[in-house]
C-alpha cells in the first residue's frame, strides 16, 4: 500500500490476493514484474508523466454530453443537502472520460475544505479532501450514477497513482516517464492502465488502492467487456432523492478477522439487502466470478436510499424502484456504490 494510506493491517498484494483467492474462487495469473526502461511515452489520449498524474481527473467538462453535465449537477446538489457531503454545495466538477468504450465517466467535485464531512485529516504531502461520482451510460441513453465518495486517496485519486509508481521498482526517473489511463468496468473494476517507458505489456493500478494487480490486457478485457450499468441506481431518466446515509457499524477492516473468507454467501436481493445489513450490522464484499484474477475484500457497514418522490414521475418499474448504495471505505475516504452493481459481481458474506 502507499505509505501515506497507513493501513493498519500491513498485508502485502501478494497476500491479500492469495488469501482471498485460495478460498473464495481458483484464481489465475501472478504479480506483473515491472520495467526498468526510460524512454518517452506519448500514446494518444494518454497523460504522459508526473504533470499527467497531478492533473488525472481534473480534466475540462466542456466535451461531456449536456445531459451528462446535467445529471451529475443534480446528483451533486441532491448529495450536497445533507452529511457528509454538504461541503459539495455550490463546488465546482470536472468531467472526463474512463477509458475507451466503457461510456463511463469521472466527475471530480472540487470540495471546498479539508477535511469537512467527517473526512480523516490529510497527512503532509497528501491531496486535499475532494469528491467523486461515476456515472455510465446505459443503451438507452440514460445516465446512471454507479458510485460516489469523498475523502483523501479516494477512488481514482491520483496520489494513489504517483505513489504506486514511485514505490515500484520503476525509481522515479521512469515513473515519470509512463502514460496512465484511468479504466472503468464496475465498482469491482477500476483502475488505471499504466504503459511501460520500454512499450512492453500494459500493467494495472487499483483506482481505490493503488495496489499493482495481477492483470494483463486479456484479462482485463475478458472482463470488461461484460460490464453493464446498474438497473437499480439514480437515473438521469427517473430523478431520486436522497435519504440520510444509515451506518450499521463503526467502519472495519475485514483482515482482522479472515473467517468470514469460509462464511457461506448470502443469497442477496435489492429488496432483502437492507433487512440482513442490520441483522449482521457488517458484512463484507468480494467480487468473483471465473474470469477474476483477483479479490479485495470491501467492508459494509452502512447505506444509503435515493427514492423518487415525485407524484408526476412516468409510471415505470424504475422510476418507482428505491435505489440501495452501499457504504463501504477506508480510514480516509467513504465510498458509496449502487448495490445491484456489487450483486452483479461479487457476493455478501457475513463477518
Amino acid at each position: 500500500m502507499p505509505e501515506a494510506r497507513k493501513p493498519q493491517k500491513k498485508l502485502t498484494t501478494t497476500c491479500k490476493i492469495l488469501l482471498c483467492a485460495s478460498i473464495l474462487y481458483s484464481a489465475s495469473g501472478a504479480g506483473l514484474p515491472l520495467a526498468d526502461g526510460l524512454g518517452t511515452a506519448g500514446a494518444a489520449g494518454e497523460r504522459t508523466g508526473q504533470a499527467a498524474l497531478a492533473t488525472l481527473g481534473t480534466a475540462a467538462d466542456a466535451p461531456a454530453p449536456e445531459a451528462l453535465r446535467r445529471f451529475a449537477a443534480e446528483a451533486v446538489g441532491q448529495l450536497a443537502q445533507a452529511e457528509p457531503f454538504t461541503a459539495w454545495a455550490g463546488a465546482d466538477t470536472a468531467i472526463e472520460p474512463l477509458g475507451p468504450g466503457t461510456h463511463s465517466w469521472l466527475v471530480t467535485v472540487a470540495a471546498a475544505g479539508s477535511g469537512q464531512g467527517g473526512a480523516a485529516e490529510v497527512p503532509p504531502g497528501a491531496s486535499a479532501p475532494r469528491g467523486y461520482l461515476i456515472i455510465s451510460a446505459t443503451e438507452s441513453g440514460d445516465y446512471k450514477l454507479v458510485e460516489y465518495g469523498m475523502g483523501t486517496y479516494s477512488v481514482f485519486d491520483p496520489a494513489l497513482l504517483e505513489a504506486a509508481l514511485r514505490q515500484s521498482s520503476l525509481g522515479a526517473a521512469a515513473a515519470g516517464r509512463v502514460t496512465a489511463v484511468p479504466l472503468y468496468a464496475g465498482p469491482a473494476l477500476a483502475a488505471w492502465k499504466v504503459r511501460l517507458p520500454d512499450g512492453g505489456e500494459p500493467q494495472y493500478v487499483n483506482a481505490a488502492d493503488g495496489e499493482w494487480l495481477p492483470e494483463t490486457t486479456g484479462s482485463w478485457d475478458k472482463q470488461a467487456g461484460g460490464y453493464a450499468p446498474p438497473r437499480l441506481a439514480a437515473s438521469s431518466r427517473a430523478p431520486l432523492s436522497t435519504a440520510p446515509i444509515v451506518y450499521t457499524s463503526s467502519r472495519f477492516d475485514p483482515y482482522d478477522n479472515l473467517l468470514w473468507m469460509t462464511a457461506k454467501p448470502l443469497a442477496m436481493k435489492s429488496d432483502a439487502f437492507i433487512g440482513k445489513l442490520k441483522t449482521s450490522r457488517k458484512l463484507v464484499y468480494a467480487a468473483s466470478g471465473p474470469e477474476r484474477t483477483y479479490s479485495f475484500p470491501l467492508p459494509v457497514y452502512g447505506y444509503q436510499t435515493w427514492t423518487n418522490n415525485s407524484p408526476l414521475a412516468e409510471p415505470s418499474a424504475e422510476a418507482e424502484a428505491e435505489a440501495v448504495y452501499v457504504v463501504t471505505g477506508t480510514d480516509t475516504a467513504i465510498r458509496l456504490i449502487a448495490l445491484d452493481a456489487l450483486i452483479a459481481s461479487g457476493k455478501f458474506v457475513t463477518f
